[in-house]
């Protein structure tokens, strides 16, 4: 695996991706992407993401995917394949930093909601302020992450219906899109060079597209 590019290599969406059920090749080719993938997979379990009702461990894989396609180095990778694990898997702040290093455990802190905030508007206005503070690698995970969320919510409407996405979610796609918008402006701002925006900014608005042009204030997490 190449050490970290600047801002990565350019990134290809593939109009369909398979479940996984098995860890990609990739993964093998590092101790410490295989000890993060084996701690994402017991995180997260049985859990499945509302968006493509596709198991959640998929779209962390998905996330490192990207990075590693980018080129960006292991430590990143790995970010990507915990990410969500404490917000939205079984893992503890407390076991994250002991078993990964500091550089990984604060880059996968910097991507956790507050859980505290119940607004769904204010918790992701915070968490964009989180991630913006923390610096050019967590918004490169970030980035990574918003183009899987974005990716996963137009799989999910294609392979059944908006409403159907709609009712699991518990969010309008409209304003799905508006929180995607507002993370792509942070990314912009703060990371142009980014590799992933060309891709993200592709996507959204086929998403947007998609809501009907609309992009409006709504509650839920993909």
């Amino acid at each position: 695996m190449s050490s970290e590019r600047a801002e990565g290599a350019p990134v290809a969406v593939r109009a369909e991706m398979p479940a996984m059920s098995v860890a990609p090749p990739w993964i093998a080719e590092s101790a410490l992407l295989e000890q993060a993938y084996a701690m994402a997979r017991v995180a997260h379990g049985a859990q499945r993401r509302p968006v493509d009702d596709r198991p959640f461990l998929d779209h962390a894989t998905e996330v490192a995917g990207f990075l590693n396609e980018a080129g960006f180095d292991e430590a990143l990778v790995a970010a990507g394949l915990l990410h969500d694990a404490v917000e939205r898997g079984a893992l503890s702040e407390e076991e994250l930093c002991s078993e990964m290093e500091e550089q990984i455990s604060s880059l996968v802190l910097a991507l956790t909601e507050d859980a505290a905030i119940e607004s769904f508007e204010e918790r992701k206005a915070a968490l964009r302020r989180q991630v913006g503070a923390a610096g050019g690698r967590a918004l490169t995970v970030f980035a990574a992450d918003k183009l899987s969320d974005i990716v996963g919510l137009r799989r999910g409407i294609q392979e059944s219906d908006r409403r159907s996405v709609e009712g699991r979610i518990g969010a309008s796609v409209g304003g799905m899109a508006t929180h995607y918008r507002e993370s792509v402006g942070v990314i912009e701002a703060e990371r142009p060079g980014s590799a992933f925006l060309p891709a993200l900014r592709a996507q959204l608005d086929g998403l947007v597209a998609e809501a009907g042009g609309s992009a409006q204030g709504g509650r839920g997490d993909p």
